[in-house]
């Protein structure tokens, strides 16, 4: 007489072993146990956040670039009257536009402002206050032999010229004049000069007289 079969060893064994209903919840466990070392792996190496990361990268791309410094894009708005000088103002009796196209130097008399480059009708030659850009006709060349008008704006206690420069006309600002920053002023001598996008402010503070130059127009007050 045969005596009992011996067990069967290995996973089948194990399988009689468990019966149907504990090896069907044994292999649920399992793969719960694997999809949650899955995702915890995931989450150690920075999967998914480089996902995310990429995801929003593709939908907001950052600028390219940046354009380059040039005041007044559009002629200068002219303030109705001048402003008390800035506190805070600087001192600078000579200075440069961040695009350097204009430099001004300030002189215990006048403040003066030559630009480079410039794309307003020429002015006429004047001695007295001159007129906005949009209304002031071409000047005649028999004004101002062997020399250029419209590169040179002065100021002082009894209003603004636009005289003849004598020769050609001047270069950007050279590497060694300090440049007043958008935002900032500067005042010395009684004149206060400030820069800003839309252009290059000075007047004399006492009068009131003053010149907004940039390469776009000109305007006075």
């Amino acid at each position: 007489m045969e005596g009992p079969a011996p067990p069967e060893r290995g996973l089948r064994g194990l399988v009689q072993r468990l019966g149907p209903k504990l090896t069907a919840l044994a292999v649920v466990d399992l793969v719960l146990v694997l999809g949650a070392v899955t995702v915890a792996g995931l989450v150690l190496t920075g999967g998914l956040d480089r996902t995310a990361g990429s995801d929003q990268s593709s939908e907001s791309p950052g600028p390219s670039g940046t354009a380059a410094l040039e005041e007044g894009v559009s002629s200068p708005t002219i303030p109705a009257t001048a402003a008390k000088p800035p506190a805070g103002a600087l001192t600078l009796t000579e200075f440069a536009a961040p695009s350097r196209n204009i430099v001004c130097r300030i002189r215990p008399d006048s403040a003066t402002c030559t630009i480079a480059s410039f794309a307003y009708p020429t002015p006429s030659v004047t001695s007295a206050s001159a007129s906005s850009s949009s209304s002031t006709p071409s000047s005649s060349p028999a004004a101002c032999p062997g020399g250029t008008v419209g590169h040179l704006f002065v100021v002082t206690k009894d209003g603004v010229q636009i005289p003849c420069l004598p020769g050609p006309a001047p270069a950007a600002a050279p590497a060694g004049i300090p440049v007043l920053a958008y935002g900032t002023a500067t005042s010395v001598n009684g004149f206060t000069c400030s820069s800003d996008p839309s252009g290059i402010l000075c007047r004399h503070d006492a009068s009131g007289h003053g010149f907004k130059i940039a390469r776009a127009g000109f305007g006075t007050l």
